[in-house]
């Protein structure tokens, strides 16, 4: 999620500035402000709302679907960035979905679905390599974008996006209305423990 996602976010800028024309650098920055209001702080508000109803892997997997169709549609449409309508509602979308989706979910999985007694070290390690991922989405999507272009950076989004929902759906599972030593199979106190 971090490689399509911190891809697309930090170079926003290279996506979006065929939209810009000459404008100033202000311009451009609230253009993307707008993008962000607008599409992602609605999706994270909805998942924040929806999480605990909805359930962890009913909100990722929806998400992580719908990263991979906008992200494939910036990809495959010939000359979307210069169709401003398009570009702006495909690309906001993915940004919804993500916040909506793996962005907002991937906070709570990691501290649900791992064993009570690793559970610290666990996150502590699922964050760092994370964040690995966003680093290779930040430092590869320009060179992409200056190789072929938008179809190519975001085809890479597409796949990472498609990696993430692939394993949401075999390898999680989903963690809603279930308590933490449900999840992790342990027993809950000192006296099952013993048994």
């Amino acid at each position: 999620m971090d490689a399509a996602y911190y891809g697309n976010t930090v170079s926003s800028p290279l996506v979006l500035s065929a939209l810009q024309g000459h404008h100033s650098l202000l311009q451009k920055t609230l253009t993307q402000l707008g993008i962000f209001v607008v599409f992602a702080a609605p999706g994270y508000a909805v998942a924040a709302l929806a999480m605990d109803r909805l359930g962890r892997k009913t909100i990722e997997c929806p998400g992580f679907g719908m990263m991979v169709l906008t992200f494939g549609l910036l990809a495959a449409i010939p000359n979307i960035e210069k169709m401003v309508v398009p570009l702006v509602l495909i690309y906001g979308t993915s940004f919804f979905f993500t916040e909506f989706g793996p962005n907002a979910s991937t906070f709570d999985y990691p501290s649900e679905i791992f064993p009570v007694r690793v559970r610290t070290t666990a996150h502590g390690v699922a964050a760092p390599l994370g964040k690995i991922g966003g680093f290779l989405g930040v430092f590869l999507f320009p060179y992409l974008m200056h190789w072929k272009g938008l179809p190519a950076a975001e085809t890479a989004a597409a796949i990472a996006s498609a990696i993430g929902l692939l394993v949401t759906i075999f390898l999680l599972p989903e963690t809603k209305g279930k308590s933490l030593e449900e999840l992790s199979s342990e027993p809950s106190s000192p006296a099952e423990r013993v048994a």
